[in-house]
């Protein structure tokens, strides 16, 4: 069942002072509930783009995007804030944790704008940093934990108002290859146990073959689109393959690790 499907999504940057830009040209898309998608590209390949469109972080100049059977895209400004607050999950590659907080009240930050109750406030974050395994720190600053602990503490906080869709941005960017590990196994996990419809924008072929389908971009439109069997490891040499066919750059996609 389709949870989220962009129809004819094109967006143009620049105006009459400026050469115009078409980042993305007539992108269609389907995402049905529960899906984990991938989304690669060399740079400038229009990636970002989609996902700042699907997560309803910026506007098409045209076509439109429907979630949850909503039009978003012609969503009034407040109520498109308060769509976002409650239906969507965010990642970021720089985690976009607050230093003020500690580890728990940053994930409890969802659930404070919702004014929820603070003994169901407990509970859930009692069982979604348990399910990150990150229980022992939640009593911490940001600056007292390491990479891979604070982008876990970024899906505790993505999750734990039970979204409609997660969109991550790069969320491996800055991580080693033992906390990208963690994390993607983290992801993988929430997709598989709790069916968390997933959309992320990465460059690292290892991050990506934890997905169930990658779809490729180049110059705004879509290249192709592979999708994952029962074998990680022949999911992952077959992103590499496709990659290899989008040329470009292949200083663009990390450093490949298995």
């Amino acid at each position: 069942m389709p949870i989220l499907t962009a129809e004819n999504l094109s967006k143009i940057y620049g105006n009459k002072r400026a050469a115009l830009t078409e980042a993305l040209s007539q992108f269609n898309l389907t995402v049905n509930k529960g899906e984990f998608i991938s989304v690669m590209g060399p740079s400038g390949s229009g990636k970002t783009t989609l996902l700042n469109l699907l997560s309803t972080i910026d506007t098409p100049t045209s076509g439109k995007v429907t979630i949850n059977r909503r039009n978003v895209t012609s969503l009034s400004k407040n109520k498109l804030a308060k769509f976002r607050r409650n239906e969507l999950g965010f990642i970021f590659q720089d985690y976009n944790l607050l230093d003020t907080l500690t580890i728990g009240e940053n994930i409890l930050l969802p659930l404070t704008l919702q004014k929820r109750k603070v003994k169901e406030m407990r509970k859930k974050l009692d069982h979604v940093t348990k399910q990150l395994g990150i229980e022992s720190i939640v009593q911490k600053r940001i600056y007292e934990v390491s990479g891979g602990q604070k982008q876990r503490t970024a899906i505790a906080r993505a999750i734990i108002h039970n979204p409609t869709i997660i969109f991550a941005d790069e969320p491996t960017g800055n991580l080693d290859s033992k906390a990208t590990l963690q994390v993607m196994e983290s992801l993988e996990a929430l997709n598989k146990k709790q069916h968390a419809t997933t959309i992320m924008v990465t460059h690292d072929p290892f991050a990506a073959s934890f997905s169930g389908r990658v779809i490729f971009i180049r110059d705004g439109k879509l290249f192709n689109e592979i999708h994952r069997g029962n074998n990680r490891q022949s999911f992952f040499e077959d992103i590499l393959n496709v990659q290899s066919l989008l040329g470009g750059n292949m200083n663009d996609f990390q450093t490949i690790r298995f």
